[in-house]
């Protein structure tokens, strides 16, 4: 739709000059400008915004999207951002700018959550009915070196009771929303999965059935105190559940795991200041067994925050942001049936620490500065203590109809990390705290960004350099069967190492008209360092994306919504194994260099089409047909060992989905 403004401007100027002696009348000058016709195109696309400044998706608008399984996820539709990466086809987090995933801040109605993703990465954690604002920007004040991504729920009070349900042949959801009284309001969400029932032996991974299901529940109890201030209680537990075998051995991995919060939070809001208090605790956990020929084990690990944390927005764009947490976390606990008197179990770590932010926005005629400042106080009881203060800035530009620029700068200290033998979603990734296994995580950074509106406002173009240098990176370099074979110490298993991410990206994104949607490139090199004896001087990361080409377009025709996700990558790296001993029943593998192959490039083309049942007034229905990977493309997941125990042989294979196309059907019901 164009929307046309009319402004007519009749300027009278009377100018009175000096008399002079050879006239005396007074002469007039009348100046009239003609009508002045301003078009803009209104923005109907999903999403608007900045990278730096930050990216908002629109729910309402997202429903004319490609829903994969009947469900629109937020986190696809992240995951095609520039800058953003994912390790596979399967997996729910994203690596920003060349990061861990743990390098991103994900918050759930002002909490951290941990583990965004469900088994094999097909769902996020996230119910959208429920959580519909939406926010992501890859600028963060918190202590993290990444990005920040924002979901909460509207925090307004309903004066009737309305609801979304949605039913197909993988999944089902339902939200509600109902007003208890005029200052009051109860919102209730629930998602179960139930894949296997429809599709049973059909989903494999490597010629080995996979099963697994998932529940998500939210709750959200809002009450308007007064005019400016806003009470919500929020709850959220997510339970999943899995099997599988990995490699030609057969070896059986299980599981079950389970995150979820509890938040009591105020928001004040008036002309002369915004404040924000919460006090939450978090947390994630899982067990995990693995079981092969005579030997079994189980992995445990969990991760518990308490915290109590403060955002206050003050006059002369002043704001300060604190929290207090602590944290118990339990990093991967192997116990081993064989009992081996080497094995020790791992420790459980106590962690208090402190932040404080403070920053001050200054404008001039379109140029504005945003120093900032991170101190932070951290203690890992009876083992390291530790103090910094960060400070950064972001400098801005705005040339009007010529676009904006934006570079910003500064250091980053991170004091959490997740790690693991795998990127796909599978029960055995685990936190673990800086301080006795590796000191806080740190980096320099500096991000330039160019972003232009033009022909109207139909099209949005954003450009984005960054360049990183990293202090205490993790990699984890331990498989399977080393747990499996050796006595474990977490040590043993993690590289820390240093290293520099730096690369460039580009989005075009069509605002305006049937079609809309956004085309993103990104190239991305994550280099580290090893000490070059046991791992080579420089190597590339095993999150490393060199190359991302997505693809994200919608056509409304109608009844009809459809739409589409393209995505073309190269393949991450990984170590092969070289050879294999089996010594006193024990495997002994010895590998090649690190990362120093690569996973074939991956390719995925998913499909979507929505078609809107008539409109009843009080309610709205339809049913979406989906396609998961539409073209069926073979694309690997991971590298695995296979073990031939009585050739004494080892080579790397590839594990991916035997049914390479997941078609869905489901019904949605809106009132």
């Amino acid at each position: 739709m164009i929307s046309r403004i009319k402004i007519l401007f009749l300027i009278t100027a009377t100018i009175p000059f000096a008399r002079c002696p050879a006239q005396k009348d007074t002469v007039y000058y009348n100046y009239t400008i003609d009508e002045v016709t301003l078009t803009e195109h209104r923005n109907v696309s999903a999403i608007s915004g900045t990278m730096v400044q930050g990216i908002r998706i629109d729910s309402k608008k997202m429903e004319t999207y490609p829903k994969l399984f009947g469900y629109t996820d937020p986190m696809q539709y992240i995951q095609s951002l520039p800058g953003v990466s994912t390790i596979n086809g399967c997996e729910s987090g994203m690596h920003v700018q060349g990061g861990e995933t743990s390098h991103n801040l994900i918050m759930l109605s002002d909490v951290p959550v941990y583990s965004v993703t469900h088994l094999l990465g097909l769902f996020s954690i996230f119910n959208q009915d429920h959580v519909p604002q939406v926010r992501f920007s890859t600028s963060t004040y918190s202590p993290f070196l990444a990005a920040q991504l924002s979901l909460d729920h509207a925090d307004t009070i309903p004066d009737h009771l309305s609801g979304v349900g949605m039913l197909g042949i993988i999944s089902a959801q339902g939200s509600f929303n109902a007003p208890l009284s005029s200052k009051t309001s109860v919102t209730l969400s629930a998602r179960r999965t139930f894949m296997n029932a429809v599709y049973g032996d059909l989903l494999m991974y490597d010629d080995n059935p996979v099963t697994f299901g998932f529940t998500d529940l939210n709750f959200t109890l809002l009450h308007q105190l007064n005019r400016h201030n806003k009470l919500d209680l929020n709850m959220f537990y997510s339970f999943d559940e899995g099997s599988t075998k990995y490699g030609k051995n057969k070896m059986s991995v299980s599981g079950a795991w389970d995150n979820g919060f509890a938040s009591l939070r105020w928001r004040h809001n008036s002309p002369r200041l915004r404040a924000s208090t919460s006090a939450f605790v978090t947390g994630r956990s899982l067990e995990s067994t693995i079981l092969q020929n005579n030997v079994n084990g189980k992995l445990k690990s969990n991760l518990i925050q308490y915290s109590i944390k403060t955002d206050v927005q003050l006059p002369l764009r002043f704001r300060i942001l604190a929290d207090a947490s602590y944290y118990s976390i339990l990093p991967q606990c192997p116990e081993i049936s064989l009992n081996k008197p080497e094995s020790s179990a791992q420790e459980t770590q106590q962690v208090f620490q402190v932040d404080a932010i403070i920053n001050r926005t200054f404008r001039s005629e379109g140029l504005s500065i945003t120093p900032t400042l991170l101190i932070t106080g951290y203690n890992e009881l009876d083992r390291y203590k530790g103090f910094n203060a960060d400070p950064a800035f972001t400098l801005e530009y705005d040339m009007y109809r010529h676009g904006n620029i934006t570079f910003e700068s500064g250091v980053k200290h991170q004091y959490l990390a997740q790690t693991g033998m795998t990127n796909i979603g599978l029960p055995i990734e685990f936190y673990v705290a800086s301080g006795h296994y590796f000191k806080p995580q740190n980096s320099l950074f500096a991000t330039l960004s160019y972003d232009l509106q033009f022909l109207n406002g139909k099209y949005a173009l954003t450009l984005q350099a960054y360049g990183k240098r990293l202090w205490n990176q993790i990699e984890y370099t331990g498989f399977f069967y080393d747990i499996m074979s050796y006595p474990y110490r977490l040590e043993d298993n993690i590289l820390i190492c240093s290293g520099y991410n730096y690369g460039a990206s580009l989005m075009l994104t069509k605002q305006a008209g049937s079609f809309t949607g956004w085309l993103s490139y990104s190239y991305n090199q994550s280099i580290r360092e090893g000490d070059g004896i046991n791992y080579p001087k420089l190597f590339h990361s095993s999150h490393e994306r060199r190359h991302e080409l997505n693809a994200v377009i919608s056509y409304k025709a109608g009844r009809f919504d459809m739409g589409g996700m393209f995505l073309l990558a190269s393949g991450i790296p990984y170590t092969p194994a070289k050879n294999l001993y089996i010594v006193s029943n024990t495997v002994i593998i010895y590998y090649d260099e690190y990362n120093s192959s690569y996973l074939p490039p991956m390719t995925r083309l998913d499909l979507s089409v929505t078609y809107n049942l008539k409109n009843h007034g009080k309610y709205t229905h339809g049913i979406n047909l989906s396609l998961f990977n539409a073209c069926g493309f073979p694309n690997k997941l991971m590298g695995y060992l296979n073990l031939n125990t009585e050739k004494q042989t080892v080579k790397y294979d590839y594990a991916q989905f035997i049914v390479p196309v997941i078609p869905s059907i489901s019904y949605f019901y809106r009132f």
